[in-house]
């Protein structure tokens, strides 16, 4: 089944994930899938990099994937998957695990209504990008709206087992960061909030229904 628990802070959201993936064995088919709303505006910092000081007044937790710093607003969709690297029903190569991930999200966001494209199919951008920020360049397996990301992707991986972690921006970064938006609005996406979207809920429903539709998630 899908896994929707949601936590107050970013630290406990992170923490979880932390646990889930520690569970994942080498010899099992185990996979955890989860798709959570994000409850209050903070921010998340992969834990090989620090945050700059004037943002450590907000909500904050360092994860155990890469990328960027990631401006979470209340009610975006964060994810969360985690399986063994030699799942048999899973791609075994990284590179082709990772497009499986953003093909499936890509699919379930297009039902919902939000016509993304894959970084993969357009231009690579021309300028030079702020690697700190998860907003201010995209890799090859992340979802654009307007050529703006709207679905980042990240991704830890072991000897045994891999996770991947995300963020689907559904509202504008500045509507909840106002006091910071001299120094990082560049670094903001608007999301999707110029669309007409369904309740989260059934968003979250047809994420759900991509993966059951590829036998890897049970009917709740």
């Amino acid at each position: 089944m899908l896994d929707t628990t949601s936590f107050h802070t970013a630290q406990e959201n992170m923490r979880y994930d932390e646990t889930q993936f520690s569970l994942i064995q080498p010899d099992s088919n185990h996979l955890f899938f989860r798709f959570y709303t994000w409850k209050s505006h903070g921010l998340t910092q992969s834990e090989k990099r620090p945050l700059p000081e004037n943002l450590l007044s907000f909500d904050h937790a360092y994860r155990l994937t890469g990328g960027g710093i990631v401006f979470h607003c209340p009610g975006d969709i964060v994810f969360s998957h985690a399986a063994p690297i030699k799942h048999p029903l899973l791609p075994q190569k990284l590179k082709d695990r990772c497009l499986w991930m953003a093909k499936s999200i890509q699919a379930a966001l297009i039902k919902a209504g939000i016509p993304t494209d894959l970084a993969t199919d357009l231009p690579e951008p021309q300028s030079k990008s702020n690697i700190m920020f998860c907003n201010a360049y995209h890799n090859p397996y992340e979802c654009l709206l307007d050529n703006q990301k709207i679905c980042g992707l990240a991704l830890k991986k072991t000897r045994y087992s891999i996770i991947f972690q995300g963020s689907i921006h559904l509202h504008n970064t500045a509507t909840y960061f106002t006091n910071i938006q001299d120094t990082y609005g560049s670094y903001f996406t608007r999301g999707c909030s110029h669309l007409s979207l369904p309740p989260v809920d059934s968003i979250i429903s047809y994420i759900a229904q991509e993966f059951q539709n590829q036998q890897l998630l049970k009917h709740s």
